[in-house]
């Protein structure tokens, strides 16, 4: 529900702040005093466009804000509000709307910025607004399905459809893109195989380049490495006096004496045996080295290894990347040839499965279509009597189905509201058969039947009652109050019986302060509201007193 209001520097409005309730609010008041005004006030919370022209004079730039209450949020709200990053803890909505004359116009909703058609389309979901306005839901032919399968009856077969629709569009897109990767690799198929081949002819390792660059390194070291390896052999073998290890074996034999003496002397003995054990091993590793390394110095390996590197610098270079990735380029290549060459029996198994899913989605849409037709008996029925009872003598409703060529988002046909207004015209549709307090009417009569299952909270009616009056205003009187136990129903009237039957009343003037005239919208207690209700009734007389108190006694509810 609208909780509370705010505008300033909008037309005739300097600054004003409204706080609303629940059930059914009535706007009253003079011709020309302002009631539109208000009305365009939240119609631009809702997303309808501005001009510079309605910002009051010699002001720069108007506001108009909001604080809208949700109890109960419906899915479809808050996947709106998560797709466009809106929080809304506790269930409220802040909405801040400035216009300006340089045309720095700004949005506002939970502090989070939005540009107009995301507003548009959130006051879709917020109210519905009936009159000369853009958001008349009635007029816009893509909700009709919706509407009428929020019914009991059909929303179930509905949200069966839904799943299975969406299944068929997944399906779809599945084979959609398998198509378009096939088209594209059947462009790319030369090129594909012509680097799959030189990437093969290379056939690259992982850590190879790093492998290789270290055993370059140990071949162009050669003659330093054996000079090495025989001088610590010459070392530990000298024979010149004794060598090394004789000598160290000397050591630790009288090392072994002097323990008998000392058993301190153990450490050292076991030292000197890890030294010896050192040396042996360390005279088998030379002489390998030294067998080993008779042909490590080779040319050709030198000569082989250098054009391997060479090979791979240049690849990298030309794919721009190091060697790991062209080991998965590689593979990578070979996946899309191997895609290439199974593609058409791939393409051919998905078209098998969105056949079978089609086949599936219609037989859902079937049953859909089949519960619509039982469905539209009864509702264009009932819509129809409540024309009757609401001014349409002679009028009927007619919800049509066409047949789509395949499965739609709502079902295997376009659904639309068809309407005569008068006995005797052909049925046309909404738009081109009624005016706007005849589709404020018409709307009436539909948010009546489908007051449980809508899921727009608020409802707003402006024009409801052009051309009508005496018993009629009765009928939209009680249809307004009713539909205010489900919805928050705001209504302009200029007919008593309307004003009479709200739970809250509020009055529109014009003022004159300081030499400029402003529009000032104002809460009626109950002798205010008696007062207002009398002058609508054509006087301040005595009688016209009493009878607007009789009126009001009698709609006073609990």
């Amino acid at each position: 529900m609208i909780r509370e209001l705010h505008i300033k520097n909008l037309a005739l409005i300097e600054n004003m702040t409204l706080e609303f309730r629940s059930g059914f609010t009535v706007f009253t008041g003079e011709t020309g005093a302002g009631k539109s005004i208000l009305i365009g006030a939240i119609g631009l919370l809702l997303g309808e466009r501005a001009s510079a022209e309605m910002i009051r004079s010699g002001s720069d730039e108007a506001e108009v804000s909001g604080c809208l209450e949700i109890e109960n949020m419906r899915p479809k709200l808050l996947d709106f509000l998560k797709e466009s990053g809106i929080e809304a803890d506790g269930g409220n909505l802040i909405i801040r709307r400035k216009i300006s004359r340089s045309d720095k116009n700004r949005i506002h909703v939970n502090q989070v910025p939005l540009p107009l058609s995301t507003l548009k389309k959130l006051g879709d979901l917020l109210v519905d607004l009936h009159g000369q306005h853009q958001h008349q839901s009635l007029l816009n032919e893509s909700t009709h399905a919706d509407m009428v399968d929020a019914l009991p009856e059909a929303a179930r077969a509905k949200a069966d459809y839904v799943n299975s629709y969406n299944s068929y569009t997944a399906a779809r897109q599945e084979l959609h893109d398998a198509q378009k990767r096939a088209r594209e690799l059947a462009e790319k198929r030369d090129v594909l195989e012509f680097q799959y081949r030189e990437l093969s002819a290379l056939d690259p390792k992982a850590g190879e380049e790093e492998s290789l660059e270290q055993e370059l390194s140990l071949l162009s070291t050669s003659a330093q490495r054996l000079a090495c390896a025989k001088e610590i052999l010459t070392l530990l073998n000298s024979s010149v006096d004794e060598s090394l290890q004789k000598k160290l074996s000397q050591i630790k034999r009288k090392l072994e004496s002097f323990v008998k003496y000392d058993p301190a002397v153990q450490p050292w003995i076991n030292d000197m045996e890890s030294v010896l054990s050192t040396c042996s091993e360390l005279d088998l590793f030379c002489s390998d080295y030294l067998q080993r390394s008779g042909s490590d110095n080779s040319q050709s390996r030198i000569e082989e290894i250098n054009g391997r590197l060479a090979k791979i610098q240049r690849l990298k270079k030309k794919y721009s990347c190091a060697l790991d990735d062209l080991i998965a380029k590689k593979q990578h290549t070979k996946e899309s040839l191997s895609q290439l060459e199974n593609s058409d029996s791939d393409i051919k198994q998905l078209e098998k499965k969105v056949s079978k899913i089609c086949g599936e989605c219609l037989k859902f849409g079937q049953t859909l279509t089949k519960t619509r037709e039982q469905t539209f008996l009864s509702f264009d029925k009932e819509i129809t009597r409540r024309m009757e009872q609401l001014g349409f003598n002679g009028g009927e409703w007619k919800t049509d189905l066409q047949p789509l060529s395949e499965p739609g988002p709502h079902g295997l046909e376009n659904i639309r509201f068809l309407v005569r207004t008068n006995k005797g015209e052909p049925f046309l549709p909404l738009v081109k058969s009624a005016s706007g307090g005849e589709v404020s009417r018409l709307m009436l009569a539909v948010k009546s039947i489908l007051a449980r299952q809508d899921e727009i909270p608020v409802l707003i009616f402006d024009e409801i009652d052009t051309g009508i009056g005496g018993m009629l205003a009765g009928e939209v009187s009680k249809a307004l109050y009713s539909l205010s136990s489900t919805h928050q129903v705001l209504c302009i009237s200029h007919l008593h019986q309307i004003a009479s039957a709200a739970d809250h009343h509020y009055l529109v003037a014009k003022k004159s302060i300081d030499n400029r005239t402003v529009t000032e919208v104002c809460e009626l207690d109950d002798e205010q509201r008696t007062a207002e209700i009398a002058r609508m009734l054509g006087g301040e007389s005595q009688i016209s007193i009493q009878h607007a108190r009789e009126l009001l006694k009698e709609n006073r509810r609990g």
